[in-house]
């Protein structure tokens, strides 16, 4: 899973690249870092996102983390499905 949320995040960062609101800049290293913190272990699985965050995320956002949870779950049915 982090070889998938590695390359989620690089395309944020690219993305974020111009952005400058210190607001979203300051949010967005602040949800990547615990992104960092959180990989270094398996305690993110299962984990729900906050509903205070999630009524922040704009329409795009929200699809973003749609296709995120697909390709999460596909790669986990990928992986079941290799190993039998």
């Amino acid at each position: 899973m982090r070889v998938l949320g590695d390359e989620y995040i690089k395309a944020e960062f690219r993305a974020h690249r111009k952005v400058d609101n210190p607001a979203h800049l300051i949010g967005f290293l602040t949800e990547w870092q615990l992104y960092a913190q959180k990989v270094e272990g398996d305690s993110w699985k299962g984990e729900k996102i906050e509903e205070g965050k999630l009524q922040k995320l704009s329409d795009e956002q929200v699809h973003q983390l749609y296709e995120l949870m697909q390709a999460i779950q596909k790669r986990g049915s990928d992986d079941d499905g290799s190993s039998s």
